[in-house]
């Protein structure tokens, strides 16, 4: 099992890796996910650790499912 430090940042690096494919930028991203920006950019960061409320809407503003974004024990 993973350390909750290490899966918050490869939830970040999962989250970036999708959002850069499918937006132009952060800001586009975080008003399509109706997040903050500096929200999106500390949950990147592994700065913050998320709701599961707001990673629902970011699994949605990236059109894959909430199990897909947060499945990180491989």
């Amino acid at each position: 099992m993973i350390s909750n430090e290490k899966f918050l940042e490869l939830l970040g690096k999962r989250i970036e890796d999708l959002y850069l494919a499918k937006f132009d930028n952060q800001t586009e991203f975080a008003t399509a996910c109706d997040v903050d920006t500096r929200t999106i950019r500390r949950i990147i960061k592994a700065e913050q650790n998320s709701t599961i409320i707001v990673l629902r809407r970011i699994a949605k503003a990236l059109e894959v499912d909430l199990s897909d974004l947060i499945d990180l024990e491989d």
